[in-house]
């Protein structure tokens, strides 16, 4: 099918190709029309998600989809995630961030009836602007590391029941971390914890619900490639949704292509290729927020330099089919107070005494551009993409992103903007009227962490990529590190890569941190004197340590985990401050037994509960699947992802599963799951262990072949109902395969074209 559109302000004529995978290929005579096509294929296949991620960025939420959003809209408001209150600076990236809203807004202006699911809502679609865009990548920095649940969660603990039983659960914690808590210990103690709601409305506490996650990310230089050229791997971690998180496109002009991955409404490729450099980017876990107790007096705050007023203002906050509810933000020198707004919001009673907590967010007083980040794709080495991620010393994200180029330089950054902590790593609140805690913020030349490492090999996944080799500490609750040790072990000092090894390993199954618990469980079955948890011995004891669906062993171990034997045992041992805690804090969930030595901890009550965490396991899988031959982690832990709207008609055939799959959270084919896990009641329609987290897209990249890619998406790049690319690409993302991709026009199976005049 052939069609015209009209973009007002192009350069010229040009044309948008749509291929047999579902992506569009802009081919246009300038980088601006480029992103003007850009635009106006996001908003054909994605306008609803657009609007969407909007809502929520600019703290608009409620006023389409009523009161239960209040909550979220007044936090977002309170902290200035939206960007216009702050003001939006001028960007060099402005061109191609204005060139690219020239083509989303034409394509809303071309709509002849409003999209359904908008008119589901008596909603409408509405022309975007530079402050949408500005809101949406600080809307990023955000809620992907909120680290400060933890931080409340962590010092009250500490406060109740003793420093040093959970020292082990806080990274690098130092012993002026320490002191903070032995001089708050008061306050902590009464630490109210309603606010962690705040950032987990409507959110349910599963086994798995905040499992570690994040993304892969690795490259290599020429020396280690059977090409000859740079190789990279990236394989995002997203909630599974239809549609998907990103959007999949390819622009070209004169002498310039880029692939890659933007969410829609973003002129922001998170994750690509150009004819000179790839890059992929993992969660950072970069530690952004400070958690501080204030003491006040009435309408004032103490701070370093004494008594001042505390400030306030009015945020309207529109409801559907409601009145506006006004609510009033206080605002010491570090940020919002949280028990006023939790208040407002009928969370608890009127606060009283004299402290507070305040929540200070590295860019909650900082204003950011629109153009950040565009023009990153027009970087022709690793230096000049460097000097794209940061605008002065700013910039939205908290990733780790490493880049290759064609010259054979690879370099990693870490691409954020956060305090420069000293003596404390800010683990636990800290005391707001102490000067020593106003920390500088960091520059951007101190986040190039690597320069063509001697190894000629650079990874990330969400872990600690750090240490104590950092002048200040980076990544606070950082993940597991099995995934990157995983790859680490892979690439090894191995030479002569391939693209396919590169997808195997995105697909590899075997589960490093599994190899370091396992042996520290086995020993709590052996000689118990029951043939239960003396089969469960053998089992796990002779297991490959692989997460595949037909595996016996990783039923029973992942099953374990469900059971949280920790969590409970904790519960019974310090009471109900713990119960709350994988919600509140799910970077501390520490399963190991040698976290619980003596005689911090009653160890034979540790053995007993590993135990009686076990032998539950053994019934409950018993249960489900009857004689344990026919255990199989696959006929429990499957995964299935659906649009929003699947129960209606017009939504009802997007979606997908439930199929077996294999993968942990700590495998590099990644899994979460969420559920108990085996033990329903027959007949129950639910999956024991669904999966909902896990890559949104695979990718593989060497710059010997600029002109192709290997890639997949979890479902399919349209997100319209009808299109056949909603969920083309599941079976072959299931099976860890890939599609090519091909730049080249002549190559492509073209479905469609447009043509832009």
């Amino acid at each position: 099918m052939n069609r015209k559109l009209n973009i007002p302000d192009c350069d010229g004529t040009f044309e948008i190709c749509w291929d047999d995978l579902g992506i569009p290929h802009v081919y246009a005579s300038t980088v601006a029309d480029a992103f003007r096509g850009m635009g106006y294929v996001e908003g054909h296949e994605r306008l609803w998600q657009i609007h969407l991620s909007c809502l929520y960025a600019n703290g608009n939420a409620a006023a389409v989809m009523g009161e239960r959003f209040v909550a979220q809209d007044l936090l977002h408001r309170a902290f200035d995630v939206p960007a216009a209150r702050l003001g939006i600076p001028e960007s060099e990236g402005d061109p191609i961030v204005d060139a690219y809203l020239d083509g989303l807004n034409a394509c809303i202006a071309a709509l002849d009836e409003v999209p359904p699911e908008f008119a589901g809502i008596d909603a409408e679609p509405r022309p975007f602007t530079r402050a949408d865009i500005a809101s949406r990548y600080r809307f990023t920095s955000w809620f992907q590391a909120r680290s400060w649940p933890e931080k409340m969660f962590l010092g009250r603990i500490m406060a109740r029941h003793g420093i040093e039983r959970f020292r082990g659960h806080a990274p690098r914690f130092s012993e002026h971390d320490a002191e903070e808590v032995r001089r708050l210990e008061p306050q902590l103690k009464e630490l109210d914890l309603t606010p962690i709601a705040l950032v987990n409305i409507g959110a349910k506490v599963g086994p798995q619900a905040n499992a570690p996650s994040g993304s892969n990310n690795w490259a290599v230089t020429g020396a280690r490639t059977a090409s000859g050229k740079p190789m990279l791997a990236t394989d995002p971690h997203q909630p599974h949704s239809i549609p998907n998180t990103f959007f999949y496109v390819h622009l070209h002009a004169p002498g310039w292509d880029v692939f890659g991955a933007s969410f829609p409404g973003v002129p922001y490729f998170m994750m690509g290729y150009t004819r000179d450099v790839a890059w992929g980017l993992t969660t950072g876990m970069i530690d952004n927020y400070d958690v501080y107790i204030e003491e006040v007096d009435g309408d004032r705050i103490r701070t370093p330099d004494g008594w001042q007023p505390i400030q306030t203002r009015t945020e309207s906050i529109a409801v559907r089919g409601g009145q506006n509810r006004d609510f009033e933000v206080a605002c010491g020198t570090h940020g919002p107070l949280l028990e006023p707004l939790t208040h407002q919001l009928g969370m608890r009673e009127a606060p009283e005494g004299r402290y507070r907590t305040s929540v200070r967010w590295a860019l909650g007083h900082q204003a950011t551009s629109a153009g950040t980040l565009a023009r990153l794709p027009l970087a022709t080495n690793t230096e000049e993409f460097g000097e794209t991620l940061f605008e002065g010393d700013v910039s939205p994200l908290v990733n780790n992103i490493i880049a290759v180029d064609r010259h054979d330089s690879l370099r990693r950054f870490i691409v954020a903007t956060f305090p420069k902590r000293v003596d404390v790593t800010g683990v636990v609140p800290l005391a707001g009227w102490d000067a020593r805690w106003d920390f500088e913020a960091t520059t951007a030349a101190e986040l190039t962490v690597e320069i063509d490492p001697p190894s000629g090999f650079s990874v990330t996944a969400n872990n600690d990529t750090l240490g104590d080799s950092f002048p200040f500490p980076v990544h606070t609750f950082a993940a597991a590190s099995a995934r990157a040790d995983r790859v680490t072990e892979l690439v090894g000092d191995r030479t002569g890569l391939t693209a396919a090894d590169f997808e195997a390993m995105q697909a590899d199954l075997k589960d490093l941190r599994a190899q370091a618990l396992v042996p520290e469980l086995l020993p709590f079955l052996a000689g118990a004197g029951d043939a239960r948890l003396e089969f469960l011995h053998t089992s796990l004891a002779a297991w490959d340590l692989r997460a595949a669906s037909e595996s016996q062993a990783a039923a029973i171990y992942y099953t374990f985990l469900d059971r949280m034997w920790h969590c409970r045992f904790l519960a019974q041992n310090v009471g109900e401050d713990f119960i709350a805690q994988p919600l509140a804090a799910p970077n501390l969930n520490k399963v190991e037994p040698s976290r619980y030595p003596a005689p911090l901890w009653d160890v034979d009550e540790v053995g007993r509960a590993i135990r009686r965490t076990f032998l539950q396991v053994h019934e409950a899988l018993e249960k489900q699947f009857g004689d344990p031959s026919r255990w199989r982690f696959g006929d429990m832990h499957q995964v299935c992802f659906w649009h929003t709207l699947s129960k209606r008609e017009r939504w009802q055939a997007m979606q997908v599963g439930p199929e077996p799959l294999g993968g942990s959270p700590t495998t590099l084919a990644m899994a979460v799951h969420m559920g108990k896990g085996p033990g329903r009641e027959s007949g129950a329609d639910r999956v024991p262990q669904r999966v909902f987290h896990g890559p949104a897209f695979r990718l593989v990249v060497d710059l010997a072949d600029p002109d192709h890619c290997r890639f997949v998406i979890a479902s399919g790049n349209s997100g319209r109902p009808g299109s056949k690319h909603v969920t083309d690409h599941f079976s072959t993302w299931l099976k860890g395969e890939h599609h090519t991709v091909s730049l080249l026009r002549d190559e492509l199976r073209i479905e469609e074209t447009w043509r832009v005049e």
